[in-house]
Formats: C-alpha cells, structure tokens, sequence
C-alpha cells in the first residue's frame, strides 16, 4: 500500500471510520499474521490460536495511537505493538513458559522490551490528551448555556488566593442548596440576594465573579468534568476543606 494512502486510511480510522478501519485490517491481514507467527516461532491459525487475536487488538491499537512524529514507519510501530502485546500475553498464560523472554532478544529482530514500554507510554499520553480536550470541548458548551466563554473565563478569573477561595465558598453553597442550584441551571443567573445575605458578600463581588463562579458550580456539580478539578485548584480546596473537619473533630472529642 502506497503510503499516502496509507496515512489517510490511519487519519480516517482514527477519527472512527470503520470502513478505512476494515480496509486496513484487511490489507495487513497476512502482515499480523507474519509478525505473530515469527514471534512465537510456529505456524499460527487464525481458528484455533489465541496469539493471533490479541494481535488483531494490538493491530488495532496501534493504529489509534500512531503518530508520525513517532519517526517510526506505521508496519514497523504496528510490529512493535503487536509484540508488545503478546510479550504480555505470555508472561499471564504458564502455558507459555517454554517462550522464555530471553529467547526474544537473540537477535536484531527480535523485539526490545524497552521500545514497547516507550510506545505504550506515548499511546498514553495521546490518549489523556484525547480525554483532555473532548471534557474541555464539553465544558466549553456547558459554559456558553450561561453566556460564558472561556476566553472571558480566563479573563475574570480572579488572582488573589483570598478572592479564589471565597468564590469557591460561595460555589459550593449553590451546589449544596436545591433552590439555588435550580435557579442558576433554570434562569443563567446566580441568586444574588440570597448570596448577599447567607455569604455575606457585596453583590458587587458576586457579579464581578460570576463567571468563576458558574465555572466552579459545574466542575462540583458535574462528574464528567472532573479532570478540570486540579486547573481551578479544587481539589486542594477540598483537601483543605477535609482537614479542617477532621481537626473540628478532634477537637469536639477532646472537649468531650
């Protein structure tokens, strides 16, 4: 296969095209099959031999995680994958143990463990960043039902740990409150004469900091964005928060 109709089959895979998905599998049929069976040094069926099925998985895998930037050749990276894999494989089955590692390295074709330790270790990567930008996409969406944007987000958010922190507070009741929650999600707005009163905050502040605010009420409020929680220092908030209430303990305790 050509390779500019190679890498346009992996870019349309990658982005969920079963049909370029199928092509290539179809296309490296016999190359898995190649790869495996050297490997294991035996002749492999694609009926009765489970080598060749985790390699089809690890066919597939490298052709999520593969990145030209990789310098290495796609059939040369998939290789790389697939024994990868079967190493795995062989270290869980004791049925196995006549493949030792060691026979693995004899020569230069045999696979370096280290090279597989590195191409799982950048399939990572890509996939956290993955991960990464589709909850900041939906995020993004959730911010714009309130008139946000994360430009203004970054914009007003405020850089004083003092005024983070009470606006962090402040987010929290309305998570922790039904009535507030419902108005904030039903009217976009924050419950300012509530606030001003149960917060003790001039509504001043409340405006200015809305859209941190919002920002911090749908990371509490929604598990699909949790991974956002360490940007907005939130989990060191609620680290904070718990110590503090184990120290209000011990203290009820003792005067008990």
């Amino acid at each position: 296969m050509r390779e500019e109709r190679l890498q346009h089959l992996i870019s349309l895979a990658k982005s969920g095209n079963e049909a370029a998905r199928e092509e290539l599998i179809r296309s490296f049929r016999q190359f898995i099959v190649e790869v495996a069976a050297g490997f294991c040094r035996r002749t492999l069926e694609w009926e009765n031999d489970d080598e060749l099925s985790i390699s089809l998985l690890a066919f597939n895998e490298a052709i999520d995680s593969y990145n030209s930037s990789y310098n290495k050749k796609f059939p040369n990276y998939a290789a790389m994958v697939i024994k990868s894999r079967l190493i795995d494989f062989f270290r869980k089955e004791n049925r196995h143990r006549h493949l030792s590692l060691e026979q693995f390295n004899e020569s230069e074709d045999h696979f370096k463990r280290w090279e597989a330790d590195e191409a799982w270790k950048n399939y990572r990567k890509e996939q956290e960043a993955l991960d990464w930008a589709e909850e900041t996409k939906n995020f993004e969406e959730a911010l714009k039902a309130f008139g946000i944007s994360l430009q203004k987000l970054n914009h007003s958010s405020p850089s004083h740990r003092d005024t983070r922190e009470k606006l962090f507070e402040i987010a929290k009741i309305i998570s922790e409150r039904e009535e507030y929650r419902s108005f904030l999600n039903n009217t976009g707005k924050l419950p300012l004469q509530e606030l001003e009163r149960c917060c003790n905050v001039t509504r001043k502040v409340l405006k200015r900091g809305r859209h941190y605010i919002i920002a911090l009420f749908l990371i509490m409020t929604r598990q699909e964005f949790s991974g956002l929680r360490s940007f907005f220092s939130i989990e060191t908030f609620f680290s904070i928060e718990t110590e503090n209430k184990k120290l209000e303990g011990r203290k009820n305790r003792e005067k008990n």
